[in-house]
């Protein structure tokens, strides 16, 4: 029966078969998958029409057959677990992820976006408002407003529990338009940067019931936070005043995650993608590797032509390629020519992070506070775990 069987996948799969063999000669002993396998479990290969083998193996005995398993253990993971800082900026981090499985980085993108907490504008308390926006209007664009305001330094507030200089930051808007004797317009436009912080707290304490025991200006400084509280940015447009028109409110600031209201976010984007890498998988010579280099614009090129005369020969200069023309290498791999020579895959297990911030933190600081997060979920579950083990 072996014999038939080796004879009808030679028949089918030629070198793929010869490939197995000289595999399966490693018996019992063996520990790794055949090269083809393996190329497939760790890298998308993109078509041209298609992409194709794009699920991850999560089992431990997917491979089993083979003798291989498919698991891992906490130190494997530690060996190969890597993050590269590739940009840092004030408001952009890029970084590499090697060696993390897609639900760990989605974690880490998820948890940036909805579960890192931030200070954003609650309530709003209108004294008068004669300019076209409503007051719901003025409400939800003040909200969205991004506070530079250390959420560490406050506490959250709970239904039922008194606003204090622990857990509400309070700002006043008064702006008023009018005529010039030229005839221009003073106080036209409303912007982010009329917002006034109030550290003494509330104005309107009957009807907020917002009382301040300590000056939260002096609270702040004595917990290291010499900054106070301001708008990130002073030139978001709020409204648009006419003569006559003019807006008095109070505003309240309280702490809140993004899973709740997307105003709490602290980042504009957290997203990632697979690393990419052009391969290719026969050799390309003489005339050939000309013709390969040809077809791509000379500076974004991934291939370069080594040797001299007939050595000629095509090689990857830019293993990752260049996101202008990695799609060119798709395509290309779809033509009868390139076909079985060129590649563009993905790596399953490298991602290349992006983090924008809105500005309340620093890019840095929001991911490190994702990992915290991350981190007491997982303590929370292995005392979970625990617990019912001990109650058996």
């Amino acid at each position: 029966r072996g014999g038939v069987a080796r004879g009808a996948m030679a028949g089918a799969g030629g070198g793929q078969f010869q490939e197995f063999s000289r595999w399966a000669e490693g018996g019992a002993q063996a520990r790794e998958l055949p090269a083809l396998l393996e190329e497939h479990r760790t890298r998308v290969t993109c078509g041209a029409e298609h992409n194709a083998h794009v699920n991850l193996p999560q089992s431990a005995h997917v491979y089993s057959a083979l003798g291989v398993s498919n698991s891992q253990s906490v130190g494997e993971f530690k060996e190969g677990f890597d993050i590269r800082i590739t940009r840092l900026g004030e408001e952009v981090m890029e970084f590499e992820m090697v060696g993390a499985s897609p639900a760990l980085a989605n974690a880490v993108r998820r948890t940036l976006l909805s579960e890192v907490p931030t200070m954003a504008i609650e309530h709003v308390f209108f004294r008068n408002n004669t300019s076209i926006i409503h007051d719901e209007i003025l409400a939800h664009r003040l909200g969205l407003v991004p506070l530079r305001a250390n959420p560490r330094l406050f506490q959250f507030r709970e239904e039922g529990d008194v606003s204090t200089q622990d857990n509400t930051i309070v700002l006043r808007l008064r702006a008023a338009c009018a005529r010039r004797e030229d005839g221009s317009l003073e106080g036209e436009r409303v912007l982010s940067g009329d917002l006034e912080w109030l550290p003494a707290g509330s104005e309107m304490q009957d009807e907020t019931s917002v009382v301040f025991s300590e000056n939260q200006e002096d609270r702040l400084k004595r917990m290291g936070d010499a900054a106070g509280v301001a708008p990130v940015h002073e030139d978001i447009l709020l409204a648009k005043l006419r003569p006559g028109q003019e807006i008095d409110l109070e505003a309240h600031c309280v702490k809140g995650t993004g899973d709740e209201h997307a105003k709490w976010s602290p980042v504009a984007t957290a997203w990632y993608r697979l690393c990419p890498q052009v391969v290719l998988a026969r050799e390309v010579a003489g005339d050939r590797a000309d013709q390969l280099v040809a077809r791509f614009p000379a500076d974004k090129c991934p291939f370069a032509v080594e040797g001299e005369g007939g050595s000629r020969r095509a090689v990857v200069k830019e293993p990752r390629g260049f996101q202008e023309t990695n799609e060119l290498v798709r395509a290309l791999s779809g033509e009868e020519e390139w076909r079985d020579t060129v590649k563009l895959q993905k790596v399953k297990n490298h991602f290349l992070f992006t983090i924008e911030s809105t500005g309340i933190l620093p890019p840095w600081e929001l991911f490190r506070d994702a990992l915290h997060v991350l981190r007491e979920k997982c303590e929370i579950n292995l005392r979970n775990l625990q617990d019912q083990m001990d109650t058996g």
